[in-house]
This record gives C-alpha cells, structure tokens and sequence, in this order.
C-alpha cells in the first residue's frame, strides 16, 4: 500500500503544539468498479459474475427491507448492518410528527473486527499527493443497474 508522509502540528496528546511527521494512505491509486469486482470474484470459481453481481443486488434489497423493519443484520465475516436516523428536536411530545421530524434514514455498517483488519499489507513511500478540489466522476455500477 503506498502511503505518503507530511508534516503536522499537533493538537493533543504528549506532542500537542510539535510539529511531526505522519504517515497517511495514498488510495487514489485506482478504482475498482463493480462489474471489475465481481470479476475477480469470479476467477478461480464456479459461479459466473453475472450470478455474484445478482447476489449483491438480492443483498442490497433484503438489506434495505430488513433494516426499514428496524433489524440489524449480521452479515457473518463482513460484519453487521443496522438502521439510524436523525431526528429534529421539538418542545412537546404531542408535536413530533414522524414524516416531518425523522430525517435522513440510512444503513452503518460495523465491519467484524476480522474483515476490518488488513493482512499481509507492504508499505510504499510515495510522494504526497496535491490536494484538488475537484471532484472525481463515480463510475458506473454496470450496465442496466443503478
């Protein structure tokens, strides 16, 4: 994994005030799509890509059906899904009204602490990377798909 070095002061801890160098990943290396995920998946297997790229759709849907029924899925090696939401404040309980109170429902996923961890990683000094403020164009997540 390359990573780059750069110099920071610190805010806390033992070094708060010094300036140190610190180490972060440089991930901009490249992007792997989905249709180049389930490809890999696929080598060295007996099921096609088309049927790993179903099995994350399926996944997608039963996911959102579960967690909207207020669920947390357990997803074995990869972790566990569950719901949150935010909710705007009000004075009265008799004035909280869910449609207009409840915003921005989503899905956290919790890796298991196997999967969070990487394993058999090197490490390669890069040059740091500029900072750009443009942003990058997602790529697509296949043909025929969202």
């Amino acid at each position: 994994m390359d990573y780059s070095l750069s110099k920071r002061k610190m805010s806390f801890g033992a070094n708060k005030g010094k300036q140190l160098y610190v180490a972060s990943p440089v991930c901009q290396k490249q992007h792997i799509s989905f249709d180049k995920l389930c490809e890999i998946m696929a080598e060295d297997s007996t099921v096609g890509q088309a049927d790993i790229a179903a099995v994350f759709y399926k996944f997608r849907t039963v996911l959102n059906r579960l967690c909207s029924q207020g669920s947390i899925v357990d997803a074995g090696p990869l972790g566990s899904f569950r719901p949150t939401f935010t909710s705007k404040a009000v004075e009265k309980e008799e004035d909280f009204k869910p449609s207009t109170h409840i915003t921005k429902t989503q899905v956290l996923f919790t890796p298991s602490p196997d999967f969070r961890t990487l394993r058999g990683v090197e490490f390669f000094k890069v040059p740091a990377q500029p900072k750009t403020k443009t942003k990058k164009e997602p790529e697509s997540g296949g043909a025929g798909h969202p």
